[in-house]
């Protein structure tokens, strides 16, 4: 049976008793199979991307350490201590007038004490073993 012969460079005619043959030689079967399976013996590009993964990875890791220190900042700036989500959304929105007006607000109205530094004085709850509580300072400095 006349076969024609699948390398491209090739297209030799050749007679094949074999279903499957597909090759008129072993060298036109190797050459055919090396450009199919390219990549696997060069893996240069692989590492190309690899590289440009790892750098794109570095640039977002930066970007979010850059706004976590940003947003905790402002939360220290502000006196909004346990609410990182509301400053979280008022920095993304670039809204930073409207952040410290809305803790002016929150200030005015009582719900932010400023921070006094002086230190504390705070009761233990031991007193029911002991028979009398104690005072410990503790300083906020």
């Amino acid at each position: 049976m006349k076969k024609i012969c699948a390398n491209p460079e090739c297209r030799k005619e050749f007679e094949s008793n074999y279903k499957n043959k597909r090759f008129c030689c072993k060298e036109c079967g190797k050459k055919v199979f090396y450009q199919e399976h390219k990549e696997y013996w060069n893996p240069e590009p692989k590492r190309k991307i690899e590289a440009e993964q790892k750098r794109i990875e570095a640039e977002n890791k930066a970007k979010r350490e850059k706004r976590r220190n940003d947003i905790n900042r402002l939360m220290a700036e502000t006196g909004l201590k346990n609410k990182y989500g509301l400053v979280a959304s008022f920095y993304d929105t670039n809204n930073l007038e409207g952040l410290y007006k809305y803790a002016d607000y929150l200030k005015s109205i009582g719900e932010i004490k400023e921070d006094i530094n002086e230190p504390k004085i705070v009761k233990s709850h031991g007193g029911k073993i002991t028979g009398g509580f104690d005072y410990f300072m503790i300083s906020t400095i």
